[in-house]
């Protein structure tokens, strides 16, 4: 396993064995869950662990939420409030919704993160994840060609029962979780797009996504 320093100096640099190339410049499945359940509330207190491109981070800054970030990345400075490392974090910080999505599979400890997390969250706090889905239909369809497999940069993948687990042990409870595929699901009028919608559509995709709640 490598070490934690290792990963976040080639996460830094913007290394393509740790973070692959970027996708698309829109809200990811999960980040669309996301956006859609909570902007529907009164503006609280939100934390984002792994700011990324920030599509997220920046829309609940002009929503009005008080928002707090960490990113190792050099990207990530553009956005206000945002540190390089969880250690840099106010530690008094109570907040009312964490999103941590694409970072667990990233970590050599997540459930040290996860506890982390915990430490930051108010009291019923809702947290939102992201992680490669070991029982997607390409895992096993694929398997060492998987395209999740990254030397490097996925050093960790999760089952259902695995993530709810981890959750567990830094004090969290699942109240949703299903699989969905990595891209915006559209109606298929290709041949070629038939089969990702049937993925998207049976929940088979190679995405976890995972609603928890402090304990």
């Amino acid at each position: 396993m490598p070490t934690q320093g290792l990963l976040n100096h080639l996460y830094a640099r913007g290394s393509r064995s740790v973070i692959g190339e970027w996708g698309p410049n829109q809200l990811t499945i999960p980040e669309q869950v996301c956006a859609r359940r909570e902007m529907k509330r009164t503006p609280a207190r939100y934390f984002e662990f792994g700011v990324g491109q920030g599509h997220l981070y920046q829309l609940f800054v002009e929503r009005g939420w008080k928002c707090t970030g960490v990113d190792p990345g050099d990207w990530a400075g553009r956005f206000p409030n945002v540190y390089r490392d969880l250690s840099d974090v106010d530690p008094t910080l109570s907040a009312d919704l964490l999103v941590v999505f694409d970072v667990l599979e990233h970590v050599s400890d997540p459930v040290s993160v996860l506890r982390s997390l915990h430490k930051l969250a108010a009291s019923k706090a809702r947290l939102y994840c992201a992680m490669p889905n070991r029982e997607s239909l390409r895992t096993r369809r694929d398997r060492e060609k998987w395209r999740m497999v990254r030397p490097l940069g996925h050093v960790n993948y999760y089952s259902k029962k695995s993530i709810t687990l981890a959750l567990k042990l830094a004090g969290f409870a699942v109240r949703y979780v299903r699989a969905t595929d990595l891209n915006e699901l559209r109606f298929p009028r290709r041949g070629q797009d038939i089969k990702p919608a049937l993925i998207e559509m049976l929940g088979l995709g190679d995405q976890w996504i995972v609603i928890a709640q402090r304990c």
